[in-house]
């Protein structure tokens, strides 16, 4: 097991932590963190999004888009808004919303067949305060969000 929390950059998001990561020996004798089961951490990685503090970034929706297997343009008019709409979040020429973001949530939450509680997005969208990490528990290859 890794002693540290693995920066998880691969994701392509800043702010993703993983604890109780295993590491193995490569052909080398090295040692190299192992990520298994990557669809559970990519569906840990949504749900840390969803419960965050405070609007959802370009990097994020990137992610969350991606991870849904929704083009711009898909994602955008799913949402009710012009195709391009997607696109400037992503590259954050335009804030998302607290609306956009909340419907966003609960999209994300459908997908991933995440438990959400509705009331308290419109709490966490509207937060000035934000979250800095998002902390996943690696131990087993279970990926559980850590408070």
């Amino acid at each position: 097991m890794l002693n540290t929390p693995y920066h998880y950059t691969e994701s392509g998001l800043d702010n993703v932590y993983i604890y109780n990561m295993p590491v193995i020996k490569d052909v080398n004798g090295e040692e190299v963190i192992y990520i298994q089961k990557i669809n559970l951490l990519h569906k840990a990685i949504a749900e840390g999004l969803i419960k965050k503090a405070g609007l959802l970034n370009g990097k994020e929706i990137r992610f969350l888009r991606s991870e849904m297997g929704y083009s711009q343009k898909q994602l955008s008019e799913l949402l009710g808004k012009e195709a391009q709409a997607c696109g400037r979040w992503e590259r954050e020429e335009v804030t998302l919303d607290k609306t956009v973001d909340s419907l966003l949530r609960i999209v994300i939450a459908v997908h991933f067949k995440i438990k959400i509680d509705l009331e308290n997005i419109s709490c966490l969208v509207s937060s000035e305060q934000t979250q800095d990490k998002i902390k996943i528990d690696g131990q087993n290859c279970e990926y559980k969000l850590v408070a």
